[in-house]
């Protein structure tokens, strides 16, 4: 066997485990966590706040990008798979993805951007933080990136076990470029930049109040929740996206070089696929980085399994009532009888 041979081999069989160990794991545990997302800022109280709708449409995105992107990789575990062997699904699939992705980051930039116009002096910046606005903002974000996105259908193509742009270089540069900045830079410099700018509102704020003899123990708390949920959020997305990013470069590089042996290929297929692998954290984590950033989100959710045991017990005495009714009935018409 030869070495470029033992090389492919073992790329495969490295994705492979990786994908049977971990892609199981991440699936449920990232639906699970999406859907009681799904059901915390669908609360009464939560349902209203511009903040909240913000990351009620990220977590529906976050639930299609498990499934979109994680199914058709355990579904070829298998079986043949389709990205590979249908063209149409290697595009559709490609672009739908890209929109998922690009989503999450934009629904959480403009939360950021909600929360800093919720601690703003300024009358015009408050207004931005409406459920009305959130609600148009969203089906904005949603038309821009689905028109941005298109050139995913048109210049998708598969070249061996690579299923994307692999040929046409000016599409992939301005791939690389817009997935960069549209994707990558602005989403993470406005959520620092928000970041930073709620946090000096909510200084001078805590300045005034001090000044004015305002006791704010308990507001004072709720923006260290904010910050820990913002400082949380920027982290994640900038660690899980770095890997991405650095293969949009090497895949930008790749495809410069004439007659890319196999060994070449298998191996920028690698990369590609570790940076997905750690994309896919992002939307993994996010319910658990809630829990465990958030008092009032663990609040919610506690009170939330409490309803369901109280319903349920509520439920077992009615059921005991009704068959014990029914026994007693049934003996009295039997000694009737």
């Amino acid at each position: 066997m030869s070495s470029s041979s033992s090389v492919i081999n073992t790329i495969a069989t490295t994705q492979r485990f990786l994908t049977i160990c971990a892609y199981p794991i991440w699936i449920t545990f990232g639906i699970i966590g999406c859907l009681l997302s799904l059901v915390i800022f669908s609360r009464p109280h939560l349902r209203t706040t511009s903040c909240s709708i913000y990351f009620f449409a990220a977590s529906v995105d976050h639930l299609m990008t498990l499934i979109v992107g994680i199914g058709p990789v355990l579904y070829a575990l298998g079986a043949p798979n389709p990205q590979l062997h249908s063209i149409v699904f290697c595009k559709i699939r490609g672009y739908l993805f890209q929109i998922c992705l690009m989503l999450s980051r934009w629904f959480v930039a403009f939360a950021c951007i909600d929360r800093y116009g919720l601690t703003s002096e300024k009358t015009h910046l408050r207004n931005f933080s409406k459920s009305k606005v959130a609600y148009r903002a969203i089906i904005v974000i949603t038309i821009f990136w689905s028109i941005i996105c298109t050139h995913r259908l048109i210049f998708y193509e598969i070249n061996g076990k690579v299923c994307g742009i692999v040929n046409n270089m000016i599409a992939a540069f301005y791939h690389s470029f817009y997935v960069i900045i549209g994707g990558g830079v602005l989403p993470a410099t406005i959520m620092i930049l928000c970041a930073w700018l709620i946090r000096r509102n909510l200084a001078s704020r805590h300045q005034i109040r001090a000044r004015l003899a305002l006791g704010d123990r308990g507001q004072r708390k709720l923006d260290q929740q904010v910050h820990k949920i913002l400082f949380a959020q920027v982290f994640c997305y900038i660690i899980f996206t770095i890997p991405q990013l650095c293969n949009l470069v090497f895949s930008t590089i790749s495809i410069t070089i004439p007659h890319r042996s196999s060994e070449h290929l298998a191996i920028e297929a690698f990369v590609a696929f570790i940076a997905e692998f750690m994309l896919y954290l992002f939307p993994v984590t996010s319910f658990y980085l809630y829990t465990l950033t958030s008092r009032t989100f663990r609040k919610d959710l506690m009170q939330f399994f409490r309803s369901l045991i109280d319903r349920n017990r509520r439920i077992m005495p009615g059921l005991s009532t009704t068959v014990t009714c029914n026994n007693i009935e049934h003996r009295q018409t039997t000694m009737i009888g």
